[in-house]
């Protein structure tokens, strides 16, 4: 099971992985046939089930199976595969999404302010939604927001929240050393710390996030020991490239102290405002 054309065998007796699409360090991500209702789902297949692990899996689990919103791709299941008892792995199937990643786009080329914005107000409102809940998200990154596109023609392409494989919940115990679990460009500073979290790090993400997507440019680059420790010496640079009310707003939220950045809230009504303020200046 170690390499990706390992065949993994039928979960749950219902589930049939089919074909890799994605690979990291802890995870191998499949499209998969669900052979009781006859669609496509993704599995999440972990590369490690240890008795600890199993543990932690089963509690996380139980947090994310309790959210429902259309900006979160959805849990629609989760097991063991026991197909090697000497080798568990735990899964999760989860809801199978066509689109691309933010992350995509932005490597296809540059945003408009208004796709900015949308994806901005949507992100931070799915957050708050998942904040009110107890939980974070601890990973908001390009790759992790898919873009959506319906192709109907009053739709428009709307921005969902996946991979919660290391969200926490908020007023739950957290290990220290799991508290720097992330994606290293764009871990808040507590993060890097290594200190407990609050939403308030998501936010700080979704920040750089959203500088990235008007600059193209990684605020914090370089290796991932020397992005995550720049953030500790200075805030990310705001160029007069971004507009002024965005520049306000995401200066705002990558604060070195979280209690001095604004909730998933005041973002989604930030961003609310300022598309109503470009649409009232848009030729009609």
């Amino acid at each position: 099971m170690s390499a990706p054309d390992t065949p993994v065998p039928l979960l749950l007796g219902r589930y049939r992985p089919q074909r890799l699409l994605a690979r990291g360090g802890s995870a191998m991500v499949f499209r998969a046939r669900d052979e009781n209702l006859g669609r496509d789902v993704a599995v999440k297949l972990f590369s490690s089930g240890g008795p600890g692990d199993l543990a932690r899996f089963r509690a996380e689990v139980g947090v994310l199976a309790r959210l429902h919103h259309h900006g979160v791709v959805s849990i629609l299941d989760a097991g063991v595969d026991d197909s090697s008892p000497k080798d568990p792995r735990p899964f999760l199937v989860i809801e199978l999404v066509e689109g691309d990643t933010l992350r995509g786009l932005l490597n296809a080329g540059t945003l408009s302010t208004r796709q900015i914005g949308e994806v901005a107000f949507e992100v931070a409102e799915t957050l708050e939604y998942v904040h009110a809940r107890g939980v974070i998200h601890r990973d908001v990154t390009p790759a992790n927001i898919m873009i959506v596109d319906y192709g109907t023609r009053f739709s428009r392409p709307r921005a969902r929240l996946t991979d919660f494989g290391i969200a926490i919940h908020a007023t739950g115990p957290q290990e220290a050393a799991e508290a720097t679990f992330g994606t290293a460009a764009y871990l808040s500073p507590e993060q890097v710390r290594s200190q407990n979290l609050t939403p308030a790090s998501d936010i700080y993400s979704l920040g750089l996030v959203l500088l990235e997507c008007f600059t193209g440019s990684i605020a914090f680059p370089g290796s991932a020991v020397e992005s995550a420790l720049a953030r500790l010496d200075r805030d990310p640079e705001l160029p007069d490239t971004v507009p002024e009310s965005w520049r306000e707003l995401i200066a705002w939220m990558t604060q070195a102290h979280a209690a001095d950045r604004p909730t998933a809230a005041d973002v989604a009504e930030a961003a609310r405002g300022a598309l109503r303020a470009q649409r009232e200046h848009e030729p009609a």
